[in-house]
């Protein structure tokens, strides 16, 4: 161990972090937390408890920003989608605004016609 000073137990290790001794054990010796067996115990800093801690805090954070910016994207779908089915609509009811207006005029034009018809001589 580097700092002897800072030299904790896993018992010590396990009331700081609020992990159990065995979870603790198994983390050292999957190397993801510095420390050794001496005698038949396990001995780690406390400083690489905090850190661990840190590391996981970290990792929660990340976890919780990708599934809010999952969200995000589902709810901007919902919006593009709803911008979309709006201007569609729009378009459909001022199509067909237009098209009646087209229509009226094009029968007015032809009364026009057949009134002008009836008058020539």
């Amino acid at each position: 161990m580097e700092n002897l000073r800072k030299v904790i137990s896993l018992h010590q290790a396990s009331k700081i972090s609020g992990y159990h001794q065995d979870y603790l054990s198994s983390l050292i010796r999957k190397n993801e937390i510095k420390g050794e067996k001496m005698g038949g115990n396990w001995f780690t800093t406390e400083e690489e408890i905090k850190n661990y801690i840190f590391k996981q805090k970290i990792r929660h954070k990340k976890w919780i920003i990708k599934y809010f910016l999952y969200f995000k994207k589902a709810n901007k779908s919902f919006l593009y989608a709803f911008i979309c089915l709006a201007l569609l609509s729009a378009g459909i009811y001022f199509y067909n605004e237009n098209y009646s207006a087209t229509q009226t005029q094009t029968q007015t034009q032809a009364v026009i016609k057949e009134e002008f018809n009836e008058l020539q001589f």
